[in-house]
């Protein structure tokens, strides 16, 4: 199965019995953190695009529709981007767990691990700070080179390739951590398969901005995550 099959079995295992009631806790913590989010975003914007055109040199002040419109741009990658660290870092032992029924679903095993079920839940919010500090240094980069006349002609596609990497490495985790792979272990194996992932992860990050369907994204990102791991990764 490649990796956008994975994406798409993981849609599918959200909605079969015994799974639904793990995925409910996610979708609630999903909605009102993207509420808050867009409420953020929209309540700033007027003011960020005002800072920006005052920042604009005064014979570059022709420039400001081009500004605004990247400023747009940006302001929504970010937004994006935020909305989902916030709502993983806080979702994360239930996306865990999540994660442990769909490979037991899957495989007809029953995972085993001598560490408490307190400290496995700890683990996957300190997993989550771990991959919050990796992706974080090449966000900022990119937020750079989109600033960069000329070198942000190439943004849009460096965007796309990071998002979708993104999105292969946040919902691999968890049955990687399951499994108890370090997070760098898991970034080799992502490595070795670096084309199903960025096929799994492509679907998944282009959904991330679809209203409505994006309440989904995670529980189903976990779930095909799972099942990619299972397939590709195990």
């Amino acid at each position: 199965m490649n990796g956008i099959g994975c994406f798409l079995e993981g849609l599918q295992l959200i909605r079969q019995p015994g799974l639904r009631r793990y995925v409910v806790i996610p979708l609630v913590i999903n909605v009102l953190v993207l509420s808050a989010a867009i409420l953020y975003g929209v309540n700033q914007y007027e003011a960020w695009m005002a800072y920006v055109d005052d920042s604009l040199p005064e014979f570059l002040s022709f420039l400001g529709g081009v500004v605004t419109v990247l400023g747009m741009v940006i302001g929504l990658a970010v937004l994006l981007y935020t909305f989902t660290i916030v709502a993983n870092i806080i979702a994360a032992p239930f996306n865990a767990i999540l994660s442990v029924k769909v490979e037991e679903k899957i495989t007809g095993q029953i995972l085993t691990s001598n560490t408490s079920l307190h400290l496995i839940l700890i683990r996957s919010v300190t997993r989550e700070i771990s991959k919050l500090v990796y992706y974080l240094p090449r966000l900022i980069g990119l937020v750079v080179i989109s600033l960069i006349p000329g070198l942000n002609a190439l943004a849009p596609f460096l965007w796309i390739a990071f998002g979708a990497w993104m999105m292969a490495v946040q919902y691999t985790d968890y049955a990687a951590d399951n499994n108890e792979i370090s997070f760098s272990e898991l970034r080799s194996r992502l490595n070795s398969n670096t084309f199903q992932a960025l096929s799994f992860g492509m679907p998944a990050y282009f959904l991330l901005a679809i209203p409505l369907i994006n309440l989904v994204l995670i529980p189903a990102g976990v779930a095909g995550g799972t099942k990619f791991w299972i397939e590709h990764l195990r």
